[in-house]
């Protein structure tokens, strides 16, 4: 398991040639997403800010008669200013990949309409209550877990002085008495400081970025 990235991949194909469907892939990154992107051999990377984590995407183009295949690899980063990502949570992230097809559909067809690929392709629709929705629920998990890791925490501290430690889960605390106590004590602690660590380092790298 990567514990830097979370990766995401799917694929689509279009009924257009391969330099047409760079040139929309391009101007869709670049217009409507606001990345930064570089040219490859196979088609183009991009990198930008995807629901308060940083991501990084790679469009790999491959010809087949009039079509064009796309397959799209993205990796986002786990620890974001909105917490930590252990899963894609409702799936926003296949859902995004999905609205990218459909705005680079969108900008093929009007250029083989007869019209110029205009600048920015209008982002397909969401639910608001639905989004609205969800992100409450996504601050809510953050939270709660959050709150689960502090009072742990805290415990720990206790535990590794005291020799009493209180796990606190769903199933209610958990009480380890003695030198097993100051030992799973001494490893959250630990475990906490990397985690900290870990966070500091990627907000220290995006500042100096």
């Amino acid at each position: 398991m990567d514990w830097k990235y979370k990766h995401f991949h799917q694929e689509k194909v279009f009924a257009a040639p391969p330099d047409l469907v760079l040139e929309a892939v391009r101007g869709y990154v670049t217009q409507t997403l606001g990345w930064k992107i570089a040219e490859t051999g196979q088609g183009l990377t991009g990198e930008g800010q995807c629901f308060l984590h940083r991501a990084m995407v790679n469009f790999r183009l491959d010809p087949a008669a009039n079509e064009t295949r796309v397959t799209v690899d993205l990796q986002v980063e786990r620890a974001g200013s909105s917490g930590f990502m252990l899963w894609d949570v409702g799936g926003y992230y296949n859902i995004q990949i999905r609205k990218w097809f459909e705005g680079i559909q969108w900008l093929i067809h009007q250029r083989l309409a007869g019209g110029e690929v205009q600048s920015a392709a209008p982002v397909p629709a969401t639910n608001k209550y639905g989004a609205c929705a969800f992100n409450g629920c996504l601050v809510f998990i953050v939270a709660m877990f959050a709150l689960w890791f502090v009072v742990n925490l805290i415990c720990a501290i206790l535990g590794l002085f005291t020799g009493t430690l209180y796990l606190w889960g769903r199933g209610g605390a958990l009480v380890v008495h003695g030198v097993w106590a100051r030992i799973i004590s001494g490893l959250i602690l630990a475990a906490g400081a990397f985690i900290v660590w870990k966070m500091l380092g990627r907000r220290r790298e995006q500042a100096t970025s």
